[in-house]
Parts: structure tokens; C-alpha cells; sequence
């Protein structure tokens, strides 16, 4: 585990634990739930029910992609499952605090759970006892604010606002003419119009995005447990807690939604609340089927639904896991990054020519630093904005890899194609360019800076 291509791997050991504990978790919930609220179904009905949740999600070729990719989706994915779970069967009622404290270690994972912690604290609230509602909800507000306080004084003290978060940037991404990389690859931070100039933008954006990444919650066979979830919320009766927990997952899928319509719009920002959501989903299902009465539908032909429930998620998943395995060959035939070899060289090359501690500005970010075990400063948006980055930090080097100029950045396919530009570039005072093809037909340019020019008073 000496070569950071061997230490990455350790960063998959918690995703992979929580997909594993997540099927299994899937399955135990599935089965108490209707154990205690609908002890007539008998046990053939709820195996059925419960070994198809746990399938199912491990069929799930988003869940797959995540268990493996070293992103923090799966972790905060296992604690809102355990917190739909602790609403479900009552244990969030009875210990709020300690609810509370699960929803902080939540929301260490991901920031969405700012937005979810009033709405899971309402839930809890509601399915306690009536007259004593009250100190629940502000106990489990507690709890998940003792977790969070450190976080919120870090930031208030390094950068004076409790509330500062630079992921807030994506409210703006796409909005008037604005992208990720224009708002975040700048020396300083972007203009920002006031949300009030911008509110029709902002709602435009928000129905956009929704029309784009909402329907993957209802696609193919989702739409059968989604649709059986509201129709349960809307008509069914009895088991109040039940009830309480689907209105709180469906009122936390639609707020992840409209959070991530907002937000870069990315699909594995709905994919927390998305499991919940179907997991409940066929839970109502099942409750439906088993709320037909016998005079109307015979106990062999309710087995025949079931075991027909069952097989169709299953063929849904493991035809989407085909589908996934296909789109992730043809993806990662056409991405930009370095192989693990091109990396190791580049990161050989700058540990033998740059001092320990000074910084190296680069495309390739902290994927490089990880290599090189050394500070990499983000390629600056343009080449005119190298020196407004030094007068904030000071580096030397900067180096340059793409595909091609075609697939580099605005203002750098210039350089990339013909890197002696970089050596007439105004007040950079080259010293040196040097270029070359990656083992992998990747075009570098290494470019190492002089002085900066000081004006004139």
C-alpha cells in the first residue's frame, strides 16, 4: 500500500460496507415492517417481499457504480435508510436525541441534510404521542446540531460565516450563461447577481432541471412503486406511524428534487432518497394487494402477483445492470483523465523538480495531488488569469493535460496545441516550455514561470 495507486483503494472500504450493509438493512426493515403491521400476511409474502427489496438494490446499477466510486452518496444513503427505518418503527419517537445525533452523523456525509433535519424532526414529532409532540422536535434538532456545531464554528472562523459553503455556487450553475468551471476556476470569488434580479432565471432553471432529472424517479419499473406509495399515502387507512414515515419520504424525495434541479442537477444527488422512496413503494404494493378482498381475489392467485412482483423487479434490475455495465465501457473509453501510469510519471516528474511545499497549478487537481502527495492549485479559467492567482498564491509551475486542444478548456486549446505560445505570454516571463505525448497520447505542457512583473508605483 506504498503507491497511492494502492492506497485509493482503501477509500472504497466504506462505500462497499455501506451497499452491503444497505441490502441487508433493505431486507431486515422490509420484513419488520410487516411483521408488526400486517401480521396476516403470512410469512411466504413477506420473504417474498423482503428478499426482493435486498435484490433489488443490489441490482441497482447506480448503487453498484457508487459502492465503488469513493464518493459519500452510499454512507449518507445507509443513514437516511436507518432514519426512514427509525421512524417506521418508532424508535426516532422515543429517543430523539439520539435520532437527532444520527441525523448529524448523516450529515457529516453529505449537505443535504440541512434541508432533510426539520422535515425528519416534524416526522418524529408527529408519531409521538399526542400533547407531547413539542420536545421531540426540538430535541432532534439538538441532537443533529451538537454534531454539526464544530463544522459550523470551523467555518464561522476561517471564512466568517457559519453558512459559508462553496457548493452554494451551483445555485448559479447555468444561470445566465454561468457553468461550474467559470464560477469555481477563478482567483477570486464570481459576481453574483441578487437573488431577487435573478428569481426569473432561477425558477426557469428549476423547471428545466426538474423536466430533465425527475423522471428518472418513475423510470420503467420505478413508476409502480412510486405510484403505489401515493396512492397508499392518499388512500390508505390505519398504522399511522406507517403513514407518517411514507408523507416524510415522499416529502423528502420531492425536496431532494427540487435541491438538485437547483444544484447541478446531477442524478446521484437523487439517488439517497430514491431508495427509501422505491423500498417504500413496494411496501405499499404489497399492503395494497393485501387489502383486495379474498372474495375477490383467491389466496393462490395473491401468491401468483406476488412471486409476478417479485420477478419483474428483479428482470428490472438486472436488465439495468446490464445497461449500466455497457454505459460505463463506452464512458470510460472517452474520458479525458490519465490513466493510474500517466499519473504516476506526472507525479514522479514533480516530485523530482518542485520543492516539497510549493504548489503546482493543474488540470488535473486534486486527482494529481493524491499521486503526488503534494499541494495542486485548479488550472486557472483562462491563461490571463495565471497572474491574478499568483498575486493570492505563489507557484511556479503550471501543467497542462488534455486529450487534445479541441477537448481543453476556453483559452488553453491555444497553448496546447502550440505550447511556444506560452513562452510569449505577457507578464509571465517564461523560463522554460516543455511538451510531450503521454504513454496514453494525453498532450502535456509543462510551463515553469518567472518573477512576477511589479508595477511601477
Amino acid at each position: 500500500l506504498e503507491r497511492p495507486d494502492r492506497r485509493e483503494w482503501l477509500m472504497l472500504a466504506l462505500p462497499l460496507a455501506c451497499f452491503l450493509a444497505l441490502a441487508w438493512l433493505l431486507s431486515w426493515l422490509a420484513y419488520r415492517v410487516l411483521r408488526e403491521f400486517a401480521p396476516g400476511l403470512g410469512a411466504w409474502p413477506r420473504g417474498v417481499a423482503s428478499t426482493t427489496l435486498g435484490l433489488a438494490f443490489v441490482l441497482d446499477p447506480e448503487a453498484q457504480h457508487l459502492a465503488i466510486g469513493g464518493l459519500t452518496e452510499a454512507p449518507f444513503t445507509l443513514g437516511l435508510v436507518i432514519a426512514c427505518g427509525a421512524l417506521a418503527t418508532g424508535w426516532a419517537a422515543h429517543r430523539p436525541l439520539a435520532f437527532g445525533l444520527l441525523l448529524g452523523v448523516t450529515g457529516l456525509f453529505r449537505g443535504n441534510m440541512l434541508w432533510f433535519a426539520p422535515l425528519f424532526a416534524i416526522a418524529a414529532a408527529a408519531s409521538a404521542t399526542p400533547g407531547r409532540r413539542r420536545w421531540p422536535f426540538v430535541r432532534v434538532l439538538s441532537g443533529y446540531g451538537l454534531l454539526l456545531a464544530p463544522w459550523w464554528l470551523h467555518k464561522a472562523m476561517s471564512f466568517g460565516s457559519p453558512a459559508w459553503d462553496l457548493s452554494a455556487l451551483g445555485l448559479w450553475d447555468g444561470v445566465g450563461g454561468r457553468n461550474w468551471l467559470t464560477l469555481t476556476h477563478l482567483p477570486q470569488m464570481p459576481e453574483l447577481p441578487s437573488l431577487s434580479a435573478s428569481l426569473p432565471l432561477l425558477i426557469e432553471k428549476l423547471s428545466r432541471n426538474v423536466a430533465s432529472v425527475g423522471p428518472s424517479l418513475v423510470t420503467g419499473w420505478r413508476a409502480v412503486p412510486v405510484g403505489a406509495l401515493l396512492v397508499w399515502i392518499a388512500f390508505g387507512r390505519g398504522a399511522p406511524r406507517l403513514r407518517i414515515t411514507a408523507i416524510a419520504i415522499a416529502a423528502a424525495t420531492a425536496l431532494s428534487l427540487v435541491v438538485a434541479a437547483l444544484g447541478a442537477s446531477w442524478l446521484r444527488y437523487l439517488f439517497p432518497m430514491r431508495v427509501p422512496l422505491e423500498a417504500a413503494g413496494l411496501l405499499a404494493l404489497f399492503a395494497l394487494i393485501a387489502r383486495i378482498p379474498d372474495a375477490m381475489l383467491r389466496a393462490s392467485a395473491r401468491r401468483l402477483i406476488h412471486a409476478a412482483i417479485a420477478v419483474t423487479a428483479l428482470a428490472w434490475g438486472v436488465q439495468q445492470t446490464r445497461r449500466g455495465n455497457l454505459e460505463a465501457r463506452e464512458v470510460a473509453a472517452t474520458r479525458a483523465l490519465p490513466g493510474v501510469a500517466t499519473l504516476n510519471q506526472l507525479a514522479d516528474r514533480i516530485v523530482r523538480e518542485v520543492p516539497a511545499e510549493e504548489p503546482v497549478m493543474s488540470n488535473l487537481g486534486s486527482t494529481l495531488a493524491w499521486y503526488a502527495d503534494r499541494p495542486i492549485v485548479h488550472l486557472a479559467l483562462t491563461p490571463n488569469d495565471v497572474n491574478a492567482c499568483r498575486d493570492r498564491l505563489e507557484f511556479r509551475h503550471v501543467l497542462v493535460v488534455f486529450p487534445d486542444s479541441a477537448r481543453s478548456w476556453p483559452g488553453w486549446g491555444e497553448i496546447v496545441a502550440r505550447p511556444q505560445l506560452a513562452a510569449e505570454h505577457p507578464g509571465w516571463s517564461t523560463r522554460e516550455v516543455r511538451h510531450w505525448l503521454t504513454s496514453e497520447g494525453l498532450r502535456a505542457v509543462w510551463i515553469e514561470l518567472g518573477p512576477r512583473a511589479t508595477s511601477l508605483p
